[in-house]
């Protein structure tokens, strides 16, 4: 038996996932019934989520090497 995975591949498509278009297929009457989670940039999500935990782990480290800079600048 063998397993496969997927995964995207470059920066995906936010507005497929934010389905800010509408294909043929959709019935437009009721996209008012779409439940949206979250609808957030992935970098404010990461401050929100890791902001304080990154500063309190830069702030321990003695060595610059060490501290975590900026994980966005190195996105497409």
């Amino acid at each position: 038996m063998s397993k496969t995975i997927s995964m995207c591949q470059g920066k995906g498509s936010l507005a497929h996932n934010n389905r800010k278009f509408l294909a043929k297929n959709i019935d437009s009457s009721r996209t008012k019934d779409n439940i949206v989670f979250v609808r957030e940039k992935l970098d404010e999500a990461y401050i929100r989520l890791f902001g304080g935990a990154v500063e309190r782990y830069n702030a321990k480290q003695k060595r610059a090497d060490r501290k975590i800079g900026d994980y966005f600048k190195y996105l497409p």
